[in-house]
Parts: C-alpha cells; structure tokens; sequence
C-alpha cells in the first residue's frame, strides 16, 4: 500500500519534474497528473537552468539527457552582455558570465516525460475545477473536473500555472473560513490572491531557425545571451537547440496596466505592427533581429500576488501557482523546481506519516514561501534595471533621465549584483538545513 497518494494538477514543466522528484525520492508515494488540455504540449519558447536548478537535473539523473539538447552545447557558462541600443550606435556598457545552460522549452519537456517511469498516471483532458477537503483533515481530498468526474488523493498539488484553478479553490475556501469567524476584511484580501494581476510588460517571443542571411549573420550567432536594452523596453537573444536556433523575447513595459486584473489572453498571435515602431532607430543587431521576427507570440505576463500562504490543510501550490513572477531573472521555472524538490523529499521521509503530514506541509510553506517571494522582488528589479530605470538616478523632482556612461556601467554592477544569489548560494546546503527544520518541528509536535 503507497504511503500516500498525491494528485498533481497540471502537467507543465514543473508538474512533471515534481513527479520525477516523488519517483526517485518518495517511492512509496503514489501519484497521478492531471491535464487540463487535450495533450501535453510546452508553450513558450526559450528556458535557461541555472547553477541552482542545474544541481536538481544533476541529482535526478536528468541532465545527461538535457546536455544532448542544450544551445550552448556541454559549455557550462555563458557570456552575458548588455548593450544600450536605443540609438544608431549602440555600445556594450557591461558583460557578465552566467552559469547556465539555454533550452528550447518544448524539448526540455520531452526530456522530462521520457524519464517519467509512470507515463501511465499523467491524464489529459482533465480541467480542474475545485477540490473539497474534510474541515477536520482526516479522510480524503475530493477532486472535481470540468467533464463532471472526481477524483480522491491525500495530498493536492497545484501546479497549474499562473492563472491556476487550484489556488482559486484554495483562496475561495480560506476566504469562506475568514467570513465564518466574522472577518470580513480578511476574507475580501484571501479572494483577492485568487487571481493573477497584470506585471506591466508584454513580451514578443519567437524562436529564429538559423538559414540563409541568418546563418551568417553576427546577431545570430553569438554564443551568449545579448540583452539589447532601452528605455522601457529591451530585447533578449540566446542560442537554443544546440545553437540551430535563436531564441527571442522583445520586451516591452506597459506601466499605466501594472497591477490590474488583465481581461484579454495570456497568450495571442502578434503582428509585427505591434512592436516593431519601439525598435526603430534602435542598432542595427536589433534591427536585423527584428527583421526576422516571424511567427511571434505576445505573451501578456501576469504575475501571483504576494500570497500569505501556499498550503490549506492537504493542499499545497507548486510553481508559477504559487509564485508566477516576471521572466527578468530567468528564475520562475528553477523556483518551481525548487518547490517539488524540497516538497518530494519531504513526503518521502519516514517520519512524514498520516499524523505528521500537516507538518512537513507547513514547514514547506515556511521555507519555499519567503525564499520564492524574495526571487520575485528581485526579478520585478532586474526588469526595471533591463530597461535602464536605475531608482538611485532621478531628477530633482524625482523624474527618470537618460543615464551618463558612467551611469550605465554602474547599472550594469546592480544589475550583476541582483542575480548574484544565483551564483553565491547552494541548493543541496539549504536542503539539509531544511531537512533539519522539518525533523526538529515533527519531534517538538511529539514531545508537546
């Protein structure tokens, strides 16, 4: 008899990756995926794993596989540079090295699912709709789809993306059980945590498939990430597929939206009339770039508010559910990551039992929580310092200016020092304090 049994909502990257986790560390946890859409397919285009996510590929086993598919081949670092290019003759104003590696999104996840053993238990066509848990946490989790069926597990994991269902059912019960002891204005905060809200940029993505004048041409062959900056918006380029293929993101900020309930799709074919006037007078990189930006998605990014928890009782969000955030850090997929790593040797503990489920819940919303919020901030900086917004240079009336060259290499020294806890932090020494957190709060609930 497995130990427990989890349901996964949503089948996306870090969905998977949690079930591979649960694979090779909880293997008396058994559990099923549920898919909303019809058939796994990644959306998006470009993905980077950084030196943190990377120790997880490493430790599961996946990065042998994922090495095959990297853009930047087995070379584990690559080249970072940052040019001002809002102008005729732009010039690089600061290179950096990053530790990564530069993926096309669509291959990672076949990698994935070829090293998922349990293909069997991942089912497509299944729309999470709400979950029903006893008030009293004994008994199982109940689980309801659009198509009309249910399903039971003992633990619920949404990790369905940013507008996530799960976490609407999960802010709608909290909010409920606020309204029952008369609180009001805290359940009008919970239901307000339910939805995403508008970041404030739009990004144009494709994916440049390297022939002809591209073949040849510099801007798209450079073995390094190129962020083409300007005021308000900028462009990010990185090699994918082995370098067969560019990956581009045109990223553009709509400040007068930020924060707000965004109505439209999250994602929409664009037409080049929709940015290609922000990139004119730009360099000429940028304007041969742009040039052969064909079969673009705009991709409106919404972002998770600063929520107060990830766990109601069994239930528990993972990912972009919980922490959706801006891609300026390059970090929203390694978080996730980091959640159903920590969250799978957690269940797999032989003192996580029934009794002490709710603890080792608990101590995983207390450690992922702050950490996952803090990379959010950052990434909401690194955006604005992208787009040469530096806060510490106003006018004295507290306008922006155009920054001296001086300036724009001291941005590009803040803009190094907010990705820094990338390079200067260890996953695996946080895990074995984490995993001293959970033995240290199970045995104080033994002893009280």
């Amino acid at each position: 008899m497995p130990k427990f049994k989890v349901a996964i909502v949503g089948a996306g990257l870090t969905g998977v990756f949690f079930a591979i986790a649960l694979e090779q560390y909880a293997p008396d946890v058994e559990f099923e995926i549920y898919e909303g859409a019809s058939r796994l397919s990644e959306i998006g285009a470009g993905i980077a794993l950084q030196a943190r996510p990377w120790t997880m590929m490493q430790a599961t086993g996946l990065d042998k596989e994922l090495l095959k598919i990297a853009g930047n081949g087995e070379r584990p670092a690559l080249a970072v540079l940052y040019r001002k290019s809002d102008q005729a003759e732009g010039f690089q104003f600061s290179e950096q090295i990053d530790n990564s590696f530069t993926f096309a999104r669509a291959e990672v996840q076949k990698a994935f699912l070829g090293r998922l053993h349990a293909s069997d238990r991942v089912h497509v066509g299944k729309r999470f709709v709400s979950y029903h848990q006893p008030a009293d946490g004994a008994g199982p989790i109940e689980l309801r789809f659009e198509d009309g069926t249910t399903a039971t597990c003992d633990i619920l994991v949404g990790s369905d993306g940013v507008r996530s269902a799960v976490r609407a059912s999960m802010y709608s019960h909290l909010a409920q059980a606020a309204e029952a002891q008369g609180k009001q204005q805290e359940a009008d905060e919970l239901r307000h945590h339910a939805h995403p809200v508008f970041s404030g940029w739009s990004i144009y993505r494709t994916v440049i498939h390297k022939s002809g004048e591209t073949a040849v041409h510099p801007a798209f062959n450079r073995p390094t990430f190129v962020f083409y900056c300007g005021r308000d918006t900028h462009i990010v380029t990185y090699p994918i597929s082995q370098g067969r293929a560019l990956n581009v993101a045109a990223v553009i900020k709509l400040p007068n939206l930020e924060g707000k309930i965004y109505t439209g799709p999250s994602s929409s074919v664009a037409s080049r009339d929709e940015y290609t006037d922000r990139f004119k007078g730009w360099e000429s990189d940028v304007t041969e770039v742009v040039k052969h930006m064909d079969n673009t998605t705009k991709w409106a990014v919404n972002v998770v508010t600063k929520l107060p928890t990830y766990v109601d009782g069994h239930a528990a969000l993972l990912g972009d559910a919980a922490h959706g955030m801006t891609p300026h850090q390059g970090a929203g997929a390694g978080q996730g990551f980091e959640d159903g790593f920590l969250l799978a040797q957690f269940l797999g503990r032989p003192d996580v039992t029934t009794d002490t489920l709710h603890i080792a819940l608990q101590v995983y919303d207390e450690i992922r929580r702050p950490l996952a919020q803090k990379v959010v901030a950052l990434s909401h900086l690194s955006g604005q310092l992208h787009s040469l917004e530096d806060p510490d240079v106003l006018e004295d009336d507290g306008s922006e200016r155009a920054l001296t060259p001086e300036e724009l290499r001291r941005l590009g020294i803040k803009i190094e020092k907010v990705k820094e806890w990338r390079r200067v932090t260890s996953l695996l020494d946080e895990n074995e304090v984490s995993m001293r957190r959970l033995a240290e709060a199970i045995g104080a609930a033994r002893t009280s």
